[in-house]
């Protein structure tokens, strides 16, 4: 018998979580149906900003929301879960919380999972109350991605089923020969290069790493893979730091584990994290990482090629910085191990299909 569920999302931009939702598609089982189902946006829009999507236009729904709370959405998606028969909503934060609890309300067979990909946002009473009146008296199986994510929430008074890690394709994400890499992306071969990847917001503390680049000599340069409403002030400031000629910007990528290959080192100063694939990614790739000790960072992070900092300190992750890259910076086989065994996309798809039908 053939299983359908719906994955909702608040809308299907590039992120961290979309990305995961399309695993959670591409690696379902024979007889796990995977439909997604994006609150916000069209599929035009969507497919024209993130062509990935475009072989998975089948299996895409978008419902168009505007701006605020809206009655009709709850509506769009009751139709859509009785038209596809789903059996399983799978909601992702608080948003599609808030419209699949009120959508499933009446119908019964449905299995309803909620997975927090973070907690910070909890810290604010308004989200967190909200949170709690959704959850209390209800079944839904409450996931936290992170041990970290977890242990908060209970704090928070927010008890969790299950912590399952999210998970990458590690037999893509692999060490590779960074030349290649390098002359398609149009990098410097004679460079020591530091790796950023994600949405250029303040949240990733990009302009951190910025001021500690300006510490290091100038053969050390950066990466930065993504694009975000901070790119033009952060590039104004990478002038002001004189950094010209040694930052990187180059926009959305495609092709991450390229990426991944043409640097020597992965860098996430971020102020606030939930459980960032990026990190797993570079990785898996067997790339060393100097990381924030926020969110679910530290529940990813290689104990053999990771090292973790206080974020907001330059001056530190400088240092980090320093040390790492003028140490060993081959691939690292162990790092690859550690992650493959922590995070596969097959094990976390499987044990989320277990919970589902537990």
């Amino acid at each position: 018998m053939t299983t359908h569920t719906l994955q909702v999302v608040q809308h299907l931009n590039p992120g961290g979580i979309e990305r995961l939702v399309l695993n959670l598609v591409r690696f379902a089982s024979n007889d796990n149906q995977v439909h997604v189902v994006a609150l916000e946006g069209t599929k035009d829009q969507a497919i024209a900003q993130w062509p990935e999507l475009a072989p998975l236009a089948e299996r895409l729904y978008f419902l168009d929301k505007p701006a605020g709370r809206d009655i009709k959405t709850i509506f769009k998606l009751r139709r859509l879960i009785r038209s596809l028969q789903a059996q399983v909503i799978h909601s992702h934060h608080l948003g599609p919380l808030l419209y699949s609890r009120a959508a499933c309300l009446g119908i019964k067979g449905i299995t309803h999972i909620q997975t927090e990909h973070d907690s910070w946002h909890l810290d604010d009473p308004k989200q967190r109350l909200l949170t709690r009146t959704l959850l209390a008296g209800s079944r839904i199986k409450l996931v936290a991605d992170a041990p970290r994510v977890a242990d908060h929430l209970g704090e928070l008074g927010i008890n969790t089923d299950q912590v399952i890690i999210n998970g990458i394709d590690t037999q893509h994400y692999a060490p590779g020969q960074s030349p290649q890499a390098r002359h398609q992306l149009q990098l410097p071969t004679d460079a020591l290069i530091i790796g950023c990847a994600g949405r250029l917001v303040k949240e990733k503390g990009i302009d951190v790493m910025l001021e500690a680049l300006a510490t290091l000599p100038e053969c050390y340069q950066l990466a930065v893979a993504g694009d975000g409403p901070e790119r033009q002030p952060l590039e104004q400031f990478a002038q002001q730091l004189g950094l010209k000629g040694r930052v990187h910007w180059l926009g959305r990528c495609d092709n991450m584990l390229n990426f991944y290959h043409a640097i020597d080192l992965f860098c996430m100063p971020s102020r606030q994290e939930g459980l960032p694939l990026a990190l797993l990614e570079a990785q898996a790739c067997g790339k060393p990482v100097v990381a924030t000790d926020v969110g679910g960072i530290p529940d990813l992070i290689c104990p053999h090629s990771g090292h973790l900092i206080p974020p907001d300190q330059p001056a530190v992750l400088g240092q980090s910085l320093l040390e790492k890259l003028r140490g060993p910076i081959n691939s690292c086989a162990q790092t690859t191990q550690y992650i493959r065994q922590l995070a596969d996309v097959r094990t976390m798809a499987s044990a989320y299909e277990s919970l589902a039908n537990g």
